[in-house]
């Protein structure tokens, strides 16, 4: 844990001023949106025995950590049932050849009390590698042979080990970028990796101050829904958090462990001052980048009452494109009318659909034309 610790931090260390501000947004953006699924392992804890802790913890116990229910739902969300049920079932096989030894690494320290700072603490150095990839547009992976790319995942998921919900978050920040090296992570972070021979659990701790800033950085997020951080439904779901960690910040009120206030004061520090919300780049120029959770305005022409379209120009208007974006429900508008709609993109069956929040008429403009 130091030596990943040590590793990120130097990379993060080395980032200019302009772009640490994006890097610390990211990582927050990370540890908000792990936040809801640790409350949920919280209470899952509370419901199954105790036996059961490898399946109801972050997946921060020694052993296959990818048996984690949480963190198979964070998975859900980004990569769909399959990828999310197939490394569960990977995990608990692998578990399951390895005896004795996984049972008794199911006996983690975390299996009692509470451990909401804990567990929040073991994501940081995923959280704040995350926020490097999401933030570094430099980078150019295609450019590396593609079973390199997958070569690399699945070797930092070996070797860096990260629990269950760091390697979601992990994940997701390289699958734009390099949907192979995140496939590599996922075939083994969790399923082969260190964490699966050797005992890598931490020991619960509590503090006071940590909770608070917790609640307060929750708090702000949760009450602008996601604020540009986290899907709207996630930031919906922070302010049940932030009520949870008042209530813990005033039972553990004479509790002191320093090393765990680095994540909230991430996450505060980030919904306050690093905050920049994510630059999203689809438009009426291209989808390319596309995914799911993104907010989409989108001015364009009505086809089939559900269907927005733009003409795009890359160099005259002999090679006019059409932009278009499908939305989820038909508009109660005449096709050919010229609109201009707001909404959130939605994945359903593979396709990337404009969950339309707002849709409103325009005059048409001077040029209906948009230029790449």
């Amino acid at each position: 844990m130091r030596f990943r610790y040590a590793a990120v931090v130097m990379a993060v260390a080395l980032v200019p001023g302009e772009l640490l501000r994006s890097v610390l947004a990211g990582s927050a953006s990370a540890l908000f949106e792990a936040l809801p699924f640790l409350v949920l392992a919280a209470a899952l804890r509370r419901l199954l025995p105790p036996g059961a802790v490898a399946f109801a913890g972050c997946g921060c116990t020694p052993g296959p950590s990818a048996r984690s229910l949480p963190a198979a739902a964070a998975l859900w969300l980004s990569f769909g049932p399959v990828v999310a049920l197939s490394r569960v079932l990977a995990a608990c096989a692998l578990a399951r050849l390895t005896g004795p030894r996984a049972r008794r690494s199911s006996e983690c320290g975390h299996s009692n009390g509470a451990n909401l700072l804990t567990e929040l603490n073991t994501l940081v150095p995923a959280a704040l590698g995350a926020g490097l990839l999401a933030s570094v547009g430099s980078w150019e992976p295609a450019r590396v042979a593609p079973w390199l790319q997958f070569a690399g995942g699945a070797l930092v998921g070996s070797l860096a080990a990260p629990c269950g919900l760091a390697t979601a978050a992990l994940a997701t920040s390289l699958h734009a970028r390099a949907p192979l090296a995140a496939a590599g992570l996922l075939c083994t972070a969790g399923i082969a990796d260190i964490r699966a021979f050797v005992g890598l659990s931490d020991v619960p701790a509590d503090d006071a101050l940590a909770y608070a800033a917790l609640a307060i950085a929750s708090t702000a997020i949760g009450l602008h829904r996601g604020a540009g951080f986290v899907h709207p439904t996630l930031g919906a779901a922070l302010l049940p958090c932030a009520a949870i960690a008042i209530g813990a910040a005033l039972r553990f009120r004479k509790r002191s462990a320093a090393a765990l206030r680095i994540a909230p004061a991430i996450m505060l520090a980030g919904a306050f001052a690093g905050s920049p919300p994510p630059q999203y780049h689809a438009n009426e120029t291209t989808m390319a980048g596309l995914f799911a959770g993104e907010r989409l305005t989108f001015t364009g022409t009505l086809s089939n009452r559900e269907v927005l379209v733009r003409y795009a120009i890359a160099c005259c208007r002999a090679d006019a494109m059409p932009v278009a974006v499908r939305c989820t429900r038909r508009l109660a508008f005449a096709d050919a009318t010229w609109l201009r709609v707001d909404g959130t993109v939605v994945q359903r069956n593979g396709q990337f659909l404009l969950d339309v929040a707002g849709a409103r008429r325009i005059a048409a403009p001077a040029d209906p034309f948009v230029y790449r």
